[in-house]
């Protein structure tokens, strides 16, 4: 068991394809962050496919959160600031004002705790800030936002090694009372590219991602055991 580092920010993003919420510390249970990806909405021009924001980047102008609680039953409701800046719960006002964003026919889910939350392809997202510096530099850029590259967990390491978490493939971490299995890269797509904060669009973002790392960034992970992880957790690579 070796400490490489410790968890520097938590984001959960409790609608898919909006931008999400920083949280202090976070309820792990089987299938990621408590609340991840808990709403959404389909995509009926797509055969059903998510609405995401590699198709409608402007779905990232919407900003999403939890309100309080954590019951087992049912995920808490969801508030959510439109560019507009009007406020909406999960309700009909919303869901007209996202199908004019997107201009197209969508029908909005809610999910369960029992059901978990729709999720691209893993529980987890990681992503280190070694790897987010790197970019940044091969790009010219002074910083990079985080949550360009919606990691659940941004792991701050003691080792500032680029890419440090390629030695995590088939190994698991423990975090407090969380143990988690690193299964595969995630490979990326256009969402890299848009702005979180302004939906302005820089290709080359994506494109430094290929040249550097053959299209990867960040590790997805799944759960081994439950808990909570919160910042400034000490995060150890176990035998």
């Amino acid at each position: 068991m070796k400490r490489i580092g410790t968890v520097g920010q938590i984001y959960r993003h409790p609608v898919k394809a909006m931008r999400g919420e920083q949280l202090r510390t976070s309820l792990v249970d089987g299938y990621g962050l408590y609340g991840d990806r808990s709403y959404a909405f389909l995509d009926e021009s797509r055969n059903g496919k998510y609405l995401s924001a590699d198709v409608v980047p402007a779905m990232l102008r919407y900003s999403a959160r939890l309100l309080a609680g954590e019951s087992e039953e049912a995920y808490p409701e969801v508030q959510i600031a439109a560019p507009s800046g009007a406020e909406y719960g999960w309700e009909e006002e919303l869901f007209a004002d996202v199908a004019r964003t997107a201009g197209r026919p969508i029908t909005p889910l809610r999910s369960t705790p029992r059901e978990g939350g729709k999720n691209w392809e893993d529980h987890i997202l990681l992503v280190t800030d070694a790897s987010l510096r790197e970019l940044a530099r091969l790009i010219g850029w002074e910083s990079i936002d985080p949550r360009r590259f919606r990691g659940n967990l941004i792991i701050a390491l003691d080792d500032d090694r680029p890419f440090a978490e390629d030695e995590w493939l088939g190994r698991q971490l423990q975090i407090n009372d969380v143990t988690l299995q690193v299964n595969k890269h995630c490979e990326r797509c256009h969402y890299v590219n848009i702005d979180p904060e302004t939906g302005e669009i820089h290709p080359v973002v994506l494109k430094t991602c290929v040249k550097r790392h053959d299209n990867h960034f960040g590790v997805y992970a799944s759960i081994v055991s439950r808990g909570r992880v919160t910042e400034g957790d000490a995060v150890l690579l176990l035998d």
